[in-house]
């Protein structure tokens, strides 16, 4: 704030109020270029205490604004090579799939792919109709001859990342074993992919980590798959 009271009172009037001088430099932002030693006499309060001129500041604000820049271009190289390794884990998954013939080729490639690949704990895929559960054989695939397990955590056509209890774990991936003192809680959880296949499936990928499958995970490459397995399932229900 200007003390005016440090000027006469007949300039003091004639004075531009703080609006009129911060528009004004607002219009002209090349002004203190062309008054250069009225800088000299321009100081900021500062956090630190002592007072800064306003090159001084302006430097800071610029070194801060640098920062975050260096630090979104760095967040944003992240994203992308975390992509480019995913899109080359779709698509061996892809060139894997070309070649299926049976339910057995197929077990074995969720297994070895999307188990290892994507680092997951367990997989399954429920399909109506598909073939018996078969302990040894299909781990990863069980058929249905009227409803799908836990189906109503699958409600529409897009992919569900939920947290799971014990009951729906041992439901939905009944080749592995779960324990826990309360059965209540949420000790794990999957992505659910529904299927475009009829009469109806969908595939579950889950993990340990009950943060492993959140709400707000990108489902991009889900998506694709979801329409990549339900290409070869209804292959093979026909």
């Amino acid at each position: 704030m200007t003390d005016s009271s440090k000027f006469p009172d007949k300039l003091r009037s004639t004075l531009p109020t703080e609006a009129e001088v911060s528009a004004f430099l607002a219009q002209d932002p090349d002004f203190f270029q062309r008054h250069q030693r009225l800088l000299s006499s321009l100081n900021l309060p500062h956090e630190a205490g002592p007072a800064v001129s306003l090159i001084e500041r302006q430097v800071a604000v610029l070194r801060d604004r640098n920062v975050e820049m260096r630090r979104q271009v760095n967040e944003l190289m992240g994203n992308a090579q975390a992509n480019d390794a995913l899109f080359a884990k779709v698509r061996s998954l892809t060139l894997s799939m070309l070649d299926v013939s049976d339910w057995l080729e197929l077990n074995e490639i969720y297994a070895t792919y999307l188990l290892v690949d994507f680092k997951a704990d367990f997989v399954c895929s429920h399909v109506l109709q598909g073939p018996r559960h078969q302990p040894g054989r299909f781990d990863h695939i069980v058929g249905h001859k009227d409803t799908l397990p836990q189906q109503r955590l699958v409600p529409g056509e897009d992919p569900v990342c939920t947290p799971l209890r014990i009951k729906e774990l041992r439901d939905i991936f009944p080749a592995e074993r779960f324990n826990a003192d309360n059965e209540l809680a949420a000790v794990g959880s999957a992505v659910l992919i529904p299927l475009n296949v009829h009469p109806g499936g969908y595939l579950a990928i889950g993990s340990r980590d009950v943060n492993r499958f959140t709400s707000d995970m990108d489902t991009l490459f889900v998506e694709y798959i979801s329409d990549l397995v339900s290409h070869i399932t209804a292959r093979l229900l026909q």
